[in-house]
């Protein structure tokens, strides 16, 4: 069973591409939300250029300045009682009055996070989208920057941060990192936007960035900071590095963008990855192929990790509602059609287990159970055969 350390986010995505007409091909995961004005005016844009999936971005800059469930926590230096003090500890009493006063003042000064934000689709055109055959697809996302390690500990687990669909995390230092190479199912991008050249040092450690990585974690450079002449010259070094140390594997081109000026269209922006040194055959993927691993990745990160059961053949064999091994044993025969076994699955109980998966892929799994009996029945009745005419 799931620990509670292992709580799953309450996300509305549900991205699994399971027909032909769900094709996916671009994405913008970074659209930030200044204002639903603006936003739905850049959606509506990015839409116009040929994006099919947007993520609604939500950045709260450093998280220390928001409300997390480890303020609740909050003691003073000395976690003795002040009542039960000896007369000689009389001076420290108001100092832990002080650190106290200090601490409520302190929590009061903080912002609550806020919910995800999405656009209205009834506002939208998808015209251009159904003309190509594609779907248009929203998501929210939460990026924070982290300087102290000690924050990362309960901001994942807050309950509002759990409801969006993709979590970023912007790191400050490189202790930071280590923290974040051993919490790596409870976020889903690195983003290097707003670091300086001296606070990002830590881009050149490949051996914890591969951990990162491999981990299934996506690092991403947002190009809209490079369009700016005060910016440019630090987001073009951090993403070369970046790209470099990873040999430009799990790495998003995303737009951060804050403007409608901001936005540039996916041809644009695959030759905009030559800056960053971007062989032509992997531009696309930045911006196709590896957000949809993310995505991917990220709707898996909502259902029940390390929920792992075993168990028999046979009691696999009655979730499968396949029962001929019994009927066999009772000298029962009996010629079973594609569409009774389609009613046999339909009708099948629930598995023993908290399964979270949706229907068609509940029934699939069902299917290759079935497959899997019916090869092993076929391999003995091989044997058996070869066995006999042997002997004989």
């Amino acid at each position: 069973m799931a620990t509670e350390e292992t709580k799953t986010r309450k996300k509305h995505m549900e991205f699994t591409p399971m027909t032909p007409e769900t094709t996916f091909q671009y994405a913008d995961l970074n659209i930030k939300h200044i204002n639903p004005e603006n936003t739905l005016a850049m959606v509506k844009r990015a839409i116009r250029m040929g994006y099919d999936t947007v993520a609604i971005n939500v950045d709260l800059g450093d998280i220390a300045d928001y409300y997390t469930e480890l303020d609740m926590l909050w003691t003073p230096g000395n976690k003795s009682n002040v009542d039960g003090e000896p007369p000689k500890k009389k001076k420290k009493k108001n100092q832990r009055k002080d650190e106290l006063a200090d601490g409520i003042a302190g929590i009061l000064k903080k912002k609550l996070i806020p919910p995800p934000h999405f656009v209205d689709v009834s506002q939208l055109d998808f015209s251009d989208l159904e003309k190509r055959g594609k779907v248009f697809r929203q998501f929210s996302r939460i990026t924070f920057t982290a300087n102290e390690q000690v924050v990362i500990n309960k901001v994942f687990i807050h309950p509002t941060v759990l409801s969006y669909d993709i979590v970023a995390v912007r790191p400050g230092d490189s202790s930071v990192i280590d923290t974040l190479s051993r919490k790596t199912e409870l976020f889903d991008i690195i983003t290097i936007d707003h670091l300086e050249e001296n606070r990002g040092k830590w881009l050149s450690g490949s051996k914890v960035m591969d951990r990162i990585r491999n981990d299934g974690v996506f690092y991403e450079i947002a190009y809209a900071e490079s369009l700016m002449p005060a910016t440019r010259k630090n987001t073009l070094f951090n993403g070369r590095v970046l790209i470099r140390s990873l040999k430009s594997k799990n790495v998003i081109i995303c737009s951060g963008a804050e403007t409608m000026l901001d936005l540039r269209s996916p041809v644009d922006v695959m030759n905009m990855s030559l800056l960053w040194g971007v062989a032509n055959n992997e531009a696309r993927k930045m911006i196709s192929g590896f957000p949809k691993n993310l995505l991917l990745q990220a709707e898996c990160r909502g259902t029940g990790n390390g929920d792992v059961c075993s168990m028999k053949l046979s009691e696999a064999e009655k979730m499968a509602g396949n029962d001929e091994d019994e009927k066999e044993e009772n000298g029962e025969e009996e010629d079973v059609g594609n569409e009774d076994v389609e009613e046999k699955m339909e009708t099948v109980k629930a598995p023993p287990i908290d399964v979270r998966m949706n229907v068609s892929q509940y029934k699939a799994l069902l299917q290759a159970t079935k497959n899997a009996n019916d090869m092993m029945k076929k391999i003995k009745s091989f044997k058996a055969a070869a066995a006999s005419s042997s002997s004989s």
